[in-house]
């Protein structure tokens, strides 16, 4: 199962990644364990994304093989992990493209009047 999917746009490839797996690399920028982990991503997306922990362990062990994160330490059987350098790369890189998209819907409403969405 594929953790991110490419798109192009005009020659460049923007990586896009989905909200569960966002929040998940966003709150492993400190360390965490596995129920820790379920719990940050509903606090950091404030209650939209509820993780089960199917889900919560299945992005553990995709994100591992990927090298995503990163197992830093193990305490009384609860295993610590960490966002790495590609990681965090991903996730900034779908920052860039939110933040872009954003920017370029404001754009076009402002010059294309549309006033029937608040963006």
């Amino acid at each position: 199962m594929l953790l991110y999917h490419y798109t192009i746009y005009h020659e460049a490839s923007v990586m896009e990644i989905s909200p569960s797996l966002f929040y998940f690399l966003l709150v492993l920028s400190n360390p965490l364990h596995g129920y820790q982990i379920m719990q940050e991503v509903e606090k950091a997306s404030g209650g939209q994304i509820t993780m089960g922990a199917g889900t919560c362990y299945g992005l553990i062990a995709r994100c591992q093989s990927e090298k995503l994160i990163d197992l830093i330490e193990e305490v009384d059987r609860k295993k610590i992990y960490r966002i790495t350098s590609k990681g965090r790369a991903l996730l900034q890189g779908e920052i860039n493209r939110l933040n872009k998209q954003l920017e370029m819907t404001r754009k076009y409403a402002e010059e294309n009047h549309v006033r029937s969405l608040k963006v």
